[in-house]
């Protein structure tokens, strides 16, 4: 159940201002020749009333069902002993309490107990003071009880659209989060194999006494590059470009030593799977990098709806049919009713292949 934010300032307010409304019945109490009992009486339970109508009107949103069901027994309660002792020329006062309940109340509960109280009022209205007094304050009474409902409708409607637009907010941000997570991983994950399988070429030609100022460079390069891909992932300026890739694939694979064999160009690839493949090529030959298992070729092949990496080490490497595959990649390739096929080669190796059914 939504509970609703209403500012008590707010009731405090709007309950004072109606209650201006019963001065000039109160006035006309004061100035008229009942027993001075009766009317001392009649306002002291009167402003017990008005301090119950004010304490509902701005804490109704906060109370429980048991607090709500005493606040309407005591809202019913006195009004009906104002009218005992002053007569039925006062049951305008029965509005307050009607009103409060219309908003305060389940709509089943309201009308459950608004409506009885509406008929013992016609009735009392009848027997007291004529047929004829029935439009002029009975129909007040039934207007105010039925527009205040609608408001109180409104009101939880209003409220519940504000939490809607939160929830969905929330869930939005979450998503962009999630969103965010999975390409840095993506783009972090490709470089830092690049980075690592460089670094440890390096360091091997470091222990045979020599390592080229060109070959740290690369690493030095290889890194700046993942600090680009990171400021472009979270400036959310961040696209996959399959050319972009390839070019990118290729520097990574020669700086771990390994033979690159891919294509020159992306053309023959639909314009519509180029961005899916471009992260199955990250996704491949990241794997490469990161496998054990001494692959020193790797080669890529790229068909019109489909996309292949292979490589020939020999341990390690993924499942068949994608299962070990990045939930992202999956999601991508789904995504363009495509399908992954993960696992070893007949002649060694091991191949990842994406392809879109025609």
């Amino acid at each position: 159940m939504t509970t609703l934010r209403f500012d008590p300032r707010m009731g405090w307010q709007i309950s004072c201002f109606f209650l201006l409304f019963a001065l000039p019945s109160l006035y006309q109490l004061v100035t008229s020749a009942a027993p001075t009992w009766k009317i001392v009486s009649g306002l002291v339970v009167f402003a017990g009333y008005a301090a119950l109508y004010v304490l509902a009107s701005t804490r109704m949103w906060e109370l429980g069902s048991r607090s709500k069901l005493v606040l309407t027994v005591l809202l019913l309660a006195l009004p009906t002993t104002f009218v005992w002792l002053l007569g039925l020329s006062s049951t305008w006062v029965f509005v307050y309490g009607l009103s409060v309940i219309a908003i305060m109340l389940p709509t089943g509960l309201t009308f459950a107990v608004g409506l009885p109280t509406l008929a013992v009022t016609a009735v009392l209205i009848i027997v007291y003071e004529g047929f004829d007094q029935l439009f002029s304050d009975w129909v007040v009474l039934a207007s105010v009880f039925a527009a205040t409902w609608f408001m109180g409708r409104l009101i939880r409607a209003n409220y519940a659209l504000a939490t809607a637009q939160e929830e969905i907010a929330r869930l939005a941000a979450a998503e962009e989060r999630a969103r965010l997570a999975e390409e840095l991983r993506e783009d972090l994950g490709h470089s830092l194999a690049a980075i690592t399988a460089r670094a440890d070429a390096v360091c091997a030609e470091l222990e045979r006494g020599g390592a080229p100022l060109a070959h740290v460079r690369e690493v030095e390069g290889l890194a700046r590059e993942a600090v680009t891909q990171v400021r472009a992932t979270v400036s959310g300026y961040r696209t996959a470009s399959l050319a972009a890739e390839v070019i990118g694939a290729r520097a990574a694979l020669e700086a771990a030593g390994i033979t690159a064999d891919l294509p020159a160009a992306v053309d023959r690839v639909a314009p519509a799977y180029r961005e899916t493949f471009a992260y199955a090529l990250r996704d491949g030959v990241t794997a490469v990098l990161r496998r054990a298992g001494g692959a020193t070729r790797c080669e890529v092949r790229l068909g019109e709806s489909w996309l292949e990496v292979r490589d020939n080490g020999t341990a390690g490497g993924p499942v068949a049919d994608g299962c070990a595959m990045d939930s992202g990649l999956v999601e991508r390739v789904a995504g363009i009713g495509g399908r992954i096929v993960t696992g070893p080669c007949d002649e060694g190796g091991f191949r990842l292949r994406v392809a879109v059914p025609s």
